[in-house]
């Protein structure tokens, strides 16, 4: 990747369906046959909790070609706090240009942002090989437990990153996911209905299929 090749600015409402259809490129058949992660996007837009400050597009040539956005949060503490943290994404690059760089930059990027606007931590799922190079941990090391989630269960895809050296220093406690992300098949089935038809297949190392 040339350094110089790309500029990433706020996302703005005319990009919202060609952002969309970047998202539904990015996820399809990944994690499970077709995918829902545009519908997510198209909801979070409208969430109280969706951070508009924090609403990332990546273009290279006139093109847009990954975005990232973050949701605001909680983890509710085992003293009693409740303590306010931000989740992300999803980020998406298009199939052709993932594994470049292209991801990494863009996540740098707004992570920076996030930090300079005085966030505290991020946390959300994701693969440690990937995020970790932008100094993801597991959240397990931070004292923080995904909801919902067995005690003895593995939470490496769980991951969490300090924006605030200290930040969480003195907490333990149980991380919220924001409720947007939670979206109803037969929902993403009539949104989707506005794309393209794309197959749906059943692919191996896919964790839904």
């Amino acid at each position: 990747m040339n350094t110089n090749d790309h500029t990433i600015r706020l996302e703005k409402e005319e990009d919202y369906k060609e952002v969309e259809n970047l998202v539904r490129e990015s996820f399809w058949n990944v994690y499970k046959p077709g995918c829902s992660e545009h519908y997510v996007i198209h909801v979070l837009r409208d969430d109280p909790a969706f951070v508009k400050d924090l609403d990332f597009v990546m273009e290279k040539d006139g093109r847009l070609i990954g975005q990232n956005m973050f949701m605001k949060t909680v983890i509710e503490a085992d003293d009693g706090r409740i303590i306010p943290v931000l989740t992300m994404g999803p980020i998406g690059i298009i199939p052709e240009l993932k594994r470049k760089g292209y991801g990494k930059a863009i996540l740098d990027h707004s992570l920076d942002k996030a930090a300079a606007m005085g966030f505290g931590a991020v946390l959300f799922e994701g693969n440690i090989d990937f995020y970790g190079k932008s100094g993801f941990d597991y959240a397990s090391r931070f004292g923080i437990r995904y909801h919902d989630l067995p005690e003895d269960a593995d939470s490496s895809f769980f991951l969490c990153k300090e924006l605030i050296p200290g930040y969480l220093d003195d907490v333990t406690g149980v991380y919220q996911t924001p409720k947007g992300y939670y979206v109803k098949d037969e929902d993403v089935d009539e949104f989707d209905r506005q794309f393209p038809p794309k197959e749906k297949q059943k692919l191996p190392g896919q964790i839904f299929a």
